[in-house]
């Protein structure tokens, strides 16, 4: 009986390992707004509104989508704003 037991076991733990995780069966993207100003604080707002309004404007999608935390960096006065974007 344990002979009969022990494949059924094999299979079912790998049939779950090799499932694919939920995130992948989603369309993530990297999405990034730049600017560059006389003033860091002007550029990393800029940066932030080009940010959200690619994803307002060009990210649309019937199904819906899920944004993540924003990232921002500057280097001197050339900033960047990032987000991952999934489209369900």
């Amino acid at each position: 009986m344990k002979t009969k037991i022990v494949p059924v076991v094999v299979v079912l733990v790998a049939a779950c390992t090799l499932s694919p995780p939920v995130r992948a069966l989603e369309n993530c993207y990297t999405v990034r707004g730049t600017a560059d100003a006389r003033n860091q604080r002007v550029s990393l707002d800029r940066a932030k509104q080009r940010l959200h309004r690619h994803i307002a404007d060009e990210m649309r999608s019937p199904g819906g989508k899920s944004i993540g935390p924003t990232h921002t960096h500057c280097i001197r006065n050339a900033c960047e704003a990032s987000a991952i974007v999934c489209r369900h």
